[in-house]
């Protein structure tokens, strides 16, 4: 399998971050009063907290303003980031990539705020020279735009470019954008990774790296 470039998505994927965001998000509307059905949370693994919330402006509660609710989200990530912790065997499968010269890439869905939070605890940018985030596209995941702004950026091409992604939206997003598509069962069980479209789906890094034989 020849791969020359990985874009990796990153809550869920470089850091076990998908957790927090999602305590973050549910805190919010609970500590508002505005009661959501249970797998609403879930559905949204991979899309931004501006779709979050619009959608629960447009659908569950229009009595706050989306940049007050972002804010209180924000506020509530900011104390839950000190738990967070690289995804167990990023750190080994990051290191064989840059050893090997593989141009590699964030594409996410969080904000640069967000980013600029994790940082601090972990710092990601120590390994890629690239990062798109929310602000970068006026499309977000499901829509492959964040993907093929990363294409661009990293000159990569389709047909030799792999994608790491751990939810359904993500994955979308990367097979409309014509690339490889690994699911990592960190957010999300295989069925619902594979029905998303993924060529292939995996619970670790160590399974990765075998099947592109890296050595």
């Amino acid at each position: 399998m020849t791969i020359k470039t990985i874009l990796f998505d990153f809550d869920g994927v470089v850091v076990d971050s998908e957790r927090l965001h999602l305590r973050a998000l549910g805190e919010v509307l609970h500590n508002h009063g505005i009661s959501y059905p249970n797998d609403l949370l879930n559905d949204f693994v991979g899309k931004s907290d501006s779709m979050f919330y619009q959608y629960v402006i447009d659908n569950l509660n229009s009595s706050y303003e989306l940049d007050y609710l972002l804010k209180q989200k924000n506020k509530i990530f900011n104390k839950l980031v000190c738990e967070l912790q690289p995804i167990d065997g990023f750190l080994d499968f990051i290191d064989v990539v840059m050893q090997k010269n593989i141009s590699r890439a964030i594409i996410t869905s969080s904000s640069e705020e967000t980013l600029k939070m994790i940082s601090e605890i972990f710092p990601f940018q120590n390994y890629f020279d690239i990062v798109v985030c929310e602000e970068d596209t006026t499309e977000h995941k499901p829509h492959p735009a964040p993907y093929l702004l990363g294409l661009e950026r990293t000159g990569g091409e389709k047909e030799t470019t792999l994608i790491i992604e751990d939810s359904a939206n993500g994955i979308k997003a990367g097979k409309s954008a014509g690339c490889i598509v690994f699911g990592l069962t960190t957010s999300l069980p295989r069925k619902p990774l594979l029905e998303a479209g993924a060529d292939k789906v995996f619970d670790s890094y160590k399974e990765i790296s075998d099947f592109i034989h890296f050595e």
